[in-house]
């Protein structure tokens, strides 16, 4: 683990974090600070606990990518979210720290990404709230019947239970089966 050239900081802390995540390593907070020349207590005050550093890593590479897959999915309306979000899932798939991450920290992962009392899971939801907006606001969505953020949270669920099946019900993760789904709700 090498340190960012520069005084160490709160911005450089999450950079080595992501690096060392995106090199199939384990994030340690200890690891961090020894790397950055800093003691864990300054590690903790700039990024939280190891599970709030993993909310924070998952959520910087995360939230890259669904504004990539928005950015170049076709179609309009709940075809283009349903395309993000199928993008979004087969490159969460595809990623090899995201993949050495789920399968060797299984109960971290489903914990850090999942559940309410860490912020990864609210900020994507309301990523993908915000997209879906944009197509109701360009005229392309019309969805009655259900608020946006519920359908939001549906979305982010769906697309939750087809990368983690392995981990849930032991099948492998399926990006196609999770395409089809999001087609089926976003239609």
């Amino acid at each position: 683990m090498t340190a960012p050239v520069g005084r160490p900081d709160r911005e450089s802390a999450l950079h080595l974090a992501v690096r060392t995540f995106n090199a199939r390593q384990r994030v340690e907070v200890n690891d961090l600070a020894k790397a950055l020349g800093v003691n864990r207590v300054t590690v903790y005050r700039w990024l939280g606990d190891r599970d709030a550093i993993l909310a924070e890593v998952v959520w910087r590479l995360g939230e890259r990518t669904m504004l990539g897959a928005y950015a170049s999915a076709e179609g309009t309306g709940g075809t283009r979210i349903a395309n993000t979000m199928s993008a979004f899932v087969r490159q969460t798939l595809a990623h090899a720290g995201m993949r050495h991450f789920l399968t060797t920290e299984t109960e971290t992962a489903l914990r850090v990404l999942t559940r309410g009392g860490h912020t990864f899971q609210p900020r994507l939801v309301a990523l993908v709230e915000t997209l879906l907006n944009k197509e109701r606001e360009a005229g392309a969505l019309s969805v009655t019947g259900i608020d946006l953020h519920d359908l939001a949270y549906l979305c982010v669920r769906v697309g939750e239970s087809f990368v983690y099946t392995d981990a849930i019900t032991g099948e492998p993760p399926d990006p196609d089966r999770a395409e089809r789904a999001l087609h089926y709700l976003l239609r």
